[in-house]
């Protein structure tokens, strides 16, 4: 008698190891077992029967691959694979790897490349100490201390050299502008009988502030990104 295809029921001839129509490998209509040619289409877990649920992940969706054999992973992505030498699913690459995939948030502190599990090795520089963050830190003489910034911004803010504070921070024209529009208005307070400098004394009070946020701007920028903002 033909066989005919489990998952589409097209005839198979005698000698075909797969069905012409759909693809699926060739399977005996009489043959045994509780699965019935069924696997999950999620992760490969052999089903009771066609169309039910998988019991490892609760997936509804029957697929008649050949579940992935236990240890097959993709040299590329990790990815399971359908059979030793068979070509990724998800990326193409053809390289078969025998070691379990990357576990999330495990990575070099060498090199930054994920590793296997948490203690092993770098498979790429061979380093052997973990870290769960791939970034580089930055070095902490990069940081700007906002302390510096404020002591800065009212000691010499008191003396005319408002701006000082912005120039620590990095922002250089700014702070230069700064000190130039203090000066103008010192001379405005002068030449107005002392009104004009109630305008300096509010801007000196603005630049202190205006530097402890810029410093924590530069901070988070650097610690986010491993170079200065500006």
């Amino acid at each position: 008698m033909t066989d005919t295809c489990t998952n589409c029921n097209a005839l198979l001839s005698p000698t075909s190891t797969s069905c012409p129509s759909c693809g699926s490998p060739r399977r005996s209509q009489s043959s045994s077992g509780t699965n019935a040619g069924g696997f999950c289409g999620s992760c490969g877990t052999a089903l009771a029967s066609k169309y039910s649920p998988c019991p490892k992940c609760g997936h509804v969706k029957t697929t008649f691959a050949p579940p992935p054999q236990s240890g097959s992973f993709c040299g590329g992505c990790g990815g399971p694979l359908a059979s030793k030498y068979s070509p990724c699913p998800k990326c193409g690459h053809v390289k078969t790897t025998f070691a379990p995939p990357p576990q999330s948030g495990s990575f070099c502190g060498g090199c930054g490349g994920p590793l296997a599990s948490k203690y092993s090795p770098c498979p790429k520089c061979g380093h052997v100490k973990t870290t769960f963050n791939p970034a580089v830190p930055p070095q902490g003489g990069l940081y700007k201390n906002e302390g510096n910034g404020l002591i800065l911004s009212i000691v010499l803010g008191i003396f005319g050299l408002c701006g000082i504070g912005q120039i620590y921070a990095g922002r250089v024209g700014r702070g230069i502008g700064i000190m130039i529009g203090v000066w103008i208005l010192v001379a405005i307070g002068f030449a107005t009988m002392g009104i004009g400098l109630i305008a300096v004394l509010a801007v000196f009070i603005w630049q202190i502030f205006d530097t402890k946020k810029l410093c924590k701007e530069y901070n988070d920028f650097l610690a986010s990104n491993g170079r200065a903002p500006w």
